[in-house]
């Protein structure tokens, strides 16, 4: 049983997502991972206006390791949402 094509999360949109706006989580946003997505947004949002003490960059760090991170994860969170969970018999 496979998802329909609408419903079905591509990798290379997650991947352009990320690229443009990896530090926002708009590509975890698209994968469906909402409470994540918010907390890296959150970070950097919260960031910006600290940019010039340490936790400013610290956030920046942060976010940034986890967007490299997820370069790795991307395929593996498009699979999950992408293959149906089968129903208990």
């Amino acid at each position: 049983m496979t998802l329909p094509a609408a419903r079905r999360k591509s990798v290379g949109l997650a991947y352009v997502l990320w690229a443009l706006f990896g530090l926002f989580g708009l590509h975890r946003l698209y994968l469906g991972r909402n409470l994540s997505a918010a907390g890296m947004a959150a970070i950097t949002v919260l960031s910006v206006p600290l940019i010039w003490s340490g936790l400013g960059l610290l956030g920046f760090v942060t976010t940034g390791t986890w967007a490299l991170a997820d370069a790795i994860l991307i395929p593996g969170m498009a699979k999950a949402l992408n293959t149906p969970v089968a129903a208990a018999p």
